[in-house]
């Protein structure tokens, strides 16, 4: 249930990202075709409320998982990170991947997962080559969602 409410949350974000161009859309749409025009309309306020909805979903967050694969406040822990980093890159291409630094700690974390399911299967493939590694909660933006899902 929790996973369908977030899938119409994405859903519901994509159409207002979607929607970010309005102009575009209405003048296309007014375009004549095959001998036939169409006269568009906006109603009252449309528009500013198409550009409230986009401000809101881009700041939305959804709560899930990430699952950390470093974290270190060593002397070279910014370079032992940049090497984590580059080191899941090149095995997990498509996984996006989240650098931070919360003083006085270096903390590289991956992935965007919805579940707890979803996370320990990300986790199973990341701890071979990342031992270490652990799930851990993040609040994902829905821009990073609706993205995954394109």
């Amino acid at each position: 249930m929790k996973r369908m409410i977030l899938m119409v949350i994405a859903l519901l974000a994509t159409v207002a990202v979607g929607a970010q161009n309005l102009d575009t859309f209405r003048d296309r749409l007014a375009m004549e075709q095959g001998g036939a025009s169409v006269e568009v309309r906006e109603h009252g306020d449309a528009s500013s409320a198409v550009a409230s909805a986009t401000v809101q979903s881009a700041r939305a967050n959804v709560r899930g998982y990430r699952i950390g694969i470093f974290y270190d406040n060593s002397q070279d822990a910014r370079v032992r990170a940049a090497e984590a980093e580059q080191m899941f890159r090149a095995s997990f291409p498509n996984t996006p991947i989240y650098k931070d630094y919360r003083n006085p700690y270096f903390i590289v974390s991956v992935g965007n997962c919805l579940t707890q399911e979803e996370a320990t299967m990300l986790w199973g493939r990341v701890k071979t080559l990342f031992p270490k590694a652990h799930i851990t909660r993040a609040d994902i933006p829905m821009s990073e969602i609706v993205r995954k899902n394109e």
